[in-house]
């Protein structure tokens, strides 16, 4: 397991000295797990992939369900700095729990990421 912090541009960079094929699996904190199959490390730089992961995993658990609701429900209405503020919450990543947030949930409800 490797850990990585996505750029500004919703890109992640990855080094690893690590040589061949492997999966590589990908999630960030509230977005579904999304399995690679066969990428190939080199020496040669970096490796491009293009993927979408799905957001909507408040609770962590890699679904998106009713207890996301509820997580979500604890924090509505809150912004960075109220006690009760919870940044997983915050889905669209405003600074603020609002509907937009219920929005992207219940896109993605009831669907959870690959193993």
């Amino acid at each position: 397991t490797l850990q990585t912090t996505p750029t500004g541009d919703h890109r992640i960079e990855l080094q690893t000295t690590r040589r061949g094929d492997y999966d590589l699996a990908i999630r960030t904190a509230t977005q579904l797990r999304k399995v690679v199959p066969n990428v190939e490390l080199t020496d040669h730089g970096y490796h491009a992939l293009d993927l979408v992961l799905l957001n909507g995993d408040v609770d962590g658990d890699n679904s998106v369900t009713v207890f996301d609701y509820a997580a979500l429900s604890d924090a509505f209405d809150t912004t960075v700095g109220d006690a009760t503020f919870n940044p997983a919450a915050d889905l669209d990543a405003d600074g603020s729990v609002t509907v937009f947030d219920y929005a992207v949930l219940s896109n993605n409800f009831d669907l959870s990421g690959d193993n």
